[in-house]
């Protein structure tokens, strides 16, 4: 098993057909295997002394499927930087903590930068991607701590940029180089090193007031999984874990764009898309209706989801709706702000979610009703509210 290390925005056409270089489904046998792995990853974890909820590993798998950006949020202390190191080593991947400092107002720290003597030091993230190039068949996870300790626009632009250019490459998941010019530096010439299709990067967030908010140019690229509600009482007894073996093949979605997945015109998927249309048209009261990019990523992992269903449950058992998780991380962090527009839009939302402006049979979702009443009740105590404080 490689070594598990746990230490330390260009707009594309979201229409573009499928192409010649894109990567092909991922064959049934490997989503089969991907569903059976999945439920001893939640079992390794436990082993390991930590508590999640099986639906919290389940959207993390089908997010990094969706797409290479996850946020994972939440209170101090739940886990969140712990968890992607922990699932690469229960399969084989490889991890790397960064943590991010106050003083980062641009991405040299993690692309690289020239020292006063003209010589190049590449960056944290620049030489873990040359890794990911050397290891292809293991999936890598590059994590910063505290990610919104500075403002992640000012030093993560170029790579979110990067990653919005998935799909140029050969291999269809590539990005392009990250820092164009850079030199030839013993014999690595960093100017041709890209974010290659078996990394994923993993931001952890504390949302308190330290910290800085995130502007929609990077929600709208990111994946949001909160870890907010704990149960203390929880002690889990320390036993043998065992680890299953994924190649980065298992980490990977069908598509990097709607157009090019072969369900794309599959009646359950349109049935999804009616339900995003709703919600576009409630938060069009305020004009924070979302795009293209948005629909695409969410019915990306609704689609991934479907290998995982029997992970998408609560402790207890119950069952947890993905579309419901996807709408509550990728809409509602988009609402914040206060006013009768943003009342409103919270009103209607929270109808829908609860079934009541719904025709024909009655679909709920509890997870952005739950959400949209504590934003609701902080608009009435402070006259602002966002999904974070």
């Amino acid at each position: 098993m490689p070594q598990t290390f746990v230490a330390q925005l260009a707009e594309r056409d979201d229409w573009r057909p499928a192409q010649a270089g894109d990567a092909a489904p991922r064959p049934a046998v490997a989503a089969a295997a991907a569903q059976r792995d999945a439920s001893a990853l939640v079992e390794y974890l436990r082993a390991k002394g930590f508590v999640f909820e099986p639906w919290q590993i389940a959207a993390f798998v089908a997010a990094v499927r969706a797409k290479p950006f996850v946020i994972l949020a939440g209170i101090s202390g739940t886990g969140k930087t712990k968890l992607p190191g922990l699932l690469a080593e229960a399969t084989g991947g490889e991890a790397v903590v960064v943590p991010v400092r106050p003083d980062w107002t641009d991405g040299s720290e993690l692309l690289g930068f020239e020292r006063l003597d003209r010589s190049f030091r590449p960056g944290a993230l620049l030489e873990f991607s040359k890794r990911a190039h050397e290891a292809p068949d293991v999936e890598m996870f590059f994590i910063l701590d505290e990610m919104n300790i500075a403002r992640v626009e000012y030093y993560l632009a170029e790579v979110l940029s990067r990653i919005e250019q998935r799909g140029d490459g050969r291999d269809g998941y590539a990005t392009p180089p990250l820092l164009d010019g850079a030199p030839i530096v013993e014999d690595v010439d960093w100017s041709t090193v890209g974010i290659p299709p078996n990394l994923c990067l993993v931001g952890s967030v504390n949302m308190d007031e330290t910290t800085f908010g995130f502007s929609r140019k990077v929600l709208d690229r990111a994946f949001v999984i909160e870890f907010s509600k704990i149960d203390l009482r929880m002690i889990p007894a320390l036993t043998e874990a065992v680890a299953v073996q994924w190649t980065s093949d298992e980490w990977r979605g069908a598509a990097t764009t709607l157009t090019s997945h072969p369900e794309a015109q599959s009646p359950d998927l349109l049935e999804v898309i009616d339900v995003l249309v709703r919600v576009n048209e409630i938060l069009e009261t305020a004009q924070l209706q979302f795009g293209y990019r948005v629909r695409d990523e969410i019915c990306l992992f609704w689609l991934a989801s479907r290998d995982l269903h029997e992970q998408f449950v609560t402790s207890g058992g119950a069952q947890v709706d993905p579309l419901d998780l996807a709408v509550s991380m990728k809409v509602l962090p988009r609402i914040q702000g206060g006013g009768a527009s943003i009342a409103l839009v919270l009103d209607s939302l929270h109808a829908w979610a609860k079934g009541a402006d719904q025709g024909g049979a009655v679909r709920a979702f509890p997870f952005v009703a739950d959400r949209v009443e504590l934003m609701q009740s902080r608009l009435k105590e402070s006259g602002f509210t966002s999904y974070w404080l």
